[in-house]
């Protein structure tokens, strides 16, 4: 059983990174525009996810306390781990994936939010897949009808025996019917191999699907807006060194502060 998991595992990475090398720029657009949300395999080298993973590791035991318990502790989240590991700045703007960000929301990207999230085994437990919308309404008329996108980041291998991070692809295009009104078994349960990348608008209906697992899953996600726009949340901390950055694009990336950063880097 293990060598069948492994043999499709390294079928899985093959078929992924065959597709990031023949999809272009505007192929990955299309897909986008037309399901809103797209795949990005490799969008974190296998180095960056050991790094991820470690501080993940450190971080639980050093700062426990930032750590905080959802779901009926089914799963862990911290929303501030970039004030403590400043090695993974690159997470929250993330260079392979900057291009295809920013054709997306034009040239006024930035910053919104950053977590991190461990969805625990459930090998006996209940299963879920809790379909939401983080935005109810955006501009139509604004760059790929997308007021917000978030990146999910996996940092586990995810495949058919794992939880998930699953969409109900081209549901921000019909924003305004209520989720009765699709047909779930259309859902994409997203599979891939660790540093695979989903991007996604913010409407579009998604959720966190839990299974009966032995497995562990770990992710990143991030969301991002603006700097003309409200902010999206008002939950992570962006350390003063990423707003007061030596490169002016940083610096452009951070400058639209959410309420909490901004009080702490006006009054600290």
């Amino acid at each position: 059983m293990f060598l069948v998991h492994l043999v499709s595992l390294l079928g899985l990475k093959i078929a992924v990174m065959r597709q990031l090398r023949s999809s272009s720029m505007q192929e990955l657009l299309e897909f986008y525009q037309e399901n809103d949300y797209v795949v990005v395999p490799d969008a974190l080298s296998t180095d960056e996810v050991r790094t991820i993973n470690k501080i993940i590791d450190r971080d639980l035991v050093e700062n426990p306390a930032n750590w905080f318990e959802r779901e009926d502790g089914h799963y862990q989240l911290n929303v501030h781990l970039l004030i403590a590991h400043p090695e993974i700045d690159f997470t929250m703007r993330p260079p392979r994936l900057l291009p295809l960000l920013e054709a997306i929301m034009g040239p006024d990207l930035c910053a919104e939010e950053h977590s991190v999230r461990i969805r625990r085994p459930n090998p006996d437990g209940p299963t879920s897949c809790r379909w939401h919308r983080d935005v109810g309404t955006g501009a139509s008329e604004i760059p790929h009808s997308t007021p917000y996108i978030s990146v999910v980041f996996y940092l586990n291998d995810v495949d058919d025996t794992t939880h998930t991070f699953s969409v109900l692809p081209g549901s921000a295009h019909t924003r305004e019917q209520p989720l009765d009104a699709y047909d779930l078994t259309q859902a994409d349960h997203i599979t891939g191999p660790a540093g695979t990348a989903v991007l996604f608008n913010a409407i579009m209906y998604h959720a966190g699907n839990v299974r009966q697992t032995i497995a562990e899953r770990r992710t990143i996600h991030l969301y991002c807006g603006r700097t003309t726009d409200r902010y999206l949340s008002n939950y992570t901390i962006f350390p003063r060194r990423l707003s007061e950055s030596k490169d002016q694009a940083t610096r452009k990336y951070y400058s639209r502060p959410n309420p909490i950063t901004k009080l702490l880097l006006e009054r600290f």
